[in-house]
């Protein structure tokens, strides 16, 4: 008779790159199906949310799932089969991954619009081809045709989310790509999707990095030009979202308060947490903080023949939404860019020879150089949170990619080492 629903995902659920309960124990698994975007024919479409208990704390994640006849789900799509009393046998698969679920979805979503689905452009192609992104990504994005990209948004919280308000806000800016529709379920509410614009001929600004520096080739002017980028989003985001001023001891607090949480994580951080207290701990003096991306790295940044768009503005995918949403100073995201430099540094055949650390120091002086466009630096701070992001890898790495640990851990020590000898 096939295994439930519930059962399958909760099987599936710790397999998926976008899962972050990895490590954790699964207690229970409740699915809570929304309704239907496509209710008859072959091809069946809803989204389903799935309730998971993991170590007392409850996450809910979007699935969004498709229902074809037995065996004719595509393999690397299906989850499993389930019994319906309406259909009998059916194969249970991924939507994102299966190209018949999405034509059938985009089909529903043009046609009959659910309540919920908002465009703010012209819809992409029903039919165009349709292409799930692998990687690691906190969630699931697949390309529609040439011109589309839909994200669909997997561990959720209530009210609208960061990509959909920022994008709405900057889509007419040139800095970020083009909202073209969102998808919600008001009644939960929760953001289930966006559509956005596809930046054509672009390079994600990682790749292009790490090829650089694994060929010893200058890349300074585009570092200028991403540090400028970064620059210009800050500004557009300071006047379209409230700004505010707070006390730099107020944001080394909150650092501080997360070196606990990460010592008592990663036993290692408790015989240097002296050593990291003495460059977090910042004196007092007013700082003006705004909305910001809140993720930045390389990854975030896409390189094309037109310039730097910068897109993913749903924050570190380990904070909650109200500490994703927070105003904070623009130095998150200048460190956000210089600890991805470093990442990038890393994958050279020889991290620490003379000529990746060249390589590292001038692409970094080219992005600070380009941010600041002329403007003083500030070192403590902009130190502090590279240190505070540093930590956050650290345990990031150490509960989903063991083998990257050493990136961050140097980093570190090395934060540390500098601090020691005044530099």
């Amino acid at each position: 008779m096939g295994m439930s629903t519930t059962e399958l995902w909760r099987q599936r659920l710790a397999q998926a790159r976008w899962f972050q309960g990895k490590g954790l124990a699964i207690e229970s698994v409740e699915l809570r199906p929304l309704p239907w975007y496509v209710a008859e024919g072959e091809v069946r479409v809803r989204s389903e949310l799935a309730d998971v208990v993991l170590s007392g704390r409850t996450d809910t994640y979007h699935l969004l799932v498709g229902y074809l006849p037995a065996g004719q789900g595509e393999p690397e799509a299906l989850i499993g089969q389930t019994w319906s009393p309406e259909r009998g046998m059916v194969d249970v698969v991924d939507a994102p991954a299966s190209r018949q679920a999405m034509r059938a979805l985009l089909h529903g979503l043009i046609a009959n619009p659910p309540t919920g689905l908002t465009w703010n452009d012209e819809p992409p192609d029903p039919d165009a081809r349709t292409t799930m992104f692998t990687g690691e990504q906190s969630n699931t994005t697949v390309q529609i045709g040439q011109s589309t990209l839909l994200k669909i948004f997997r561990r959720l919280s209530p009210g609208a989310s960061l990509e959909a308000t920022t994008l709405a806000a900057l889509s007419d800016s040139g800095i970020t790509a083009r909202l073209i529709g969102t998808l919600s379920w008001p009644e939960g509410p929760y953001d289930l999707a966006v559509f956005s614009q596809r930046v054509l001929d672009a390079t994600d600004g990682w790749d292009f990095c790490v090829e650089a520096c694994g060929a010893d080739r200058s890349i300074t002017a585009e570092m200028t030009g991403l540090g400028s980028t970064l620059r210009e989003l800050h500004q557009a985001l300071a006047t379209r979202f409230p700004t505010a001023t707070t006390d730099v001891a107020e944001i080394s607090a909150q650092m501080l308060t997360r070196l606990d949480t990460a010592c008592d994580q990663v036993p290692e951080l408790r015989d240097i947490r002296d050593d990291l207290i003495a460059i977090l701990d910042l004196p007092s003096h007013p700082a003006r903080i705004q909305r910001v991306h809140g993720d930045f790295h390389l990854g975030q940044a896409l390189v094309s023949p037109t310039g730097w768009t910068i897109i993913d503005f749903e924050g570190e995918p380990l904070k909650s939404l109200e500490e994703r949403s927070a105003l904070d100073t623009v130095w998150r995201d200048v460190a956000g860019a210089t600890r991805s430099l470093d990442y990038a540094r890393s994958h050279h055949r020889f991290p620490a020879s003379d000529q990746a650390k060249r390589w590292h120091d001038e692409a970094r002086s080219g992005f600070l150089g380009g941010y600041l466009d002329g403007a003083e630096l500030p070192s403590g701070l902009l130190t502090a949170y590279e240190v505070d992001k540093a930590i956050y890898e650290l345990v990031y790495e150490l509960r989903n990619r063991p083998s990257w640990a050493p990136i961050p851990r140097r980093a570190i020590h090395e934060a540390i080492q500098r601090h020691r000898g005044g530099a």
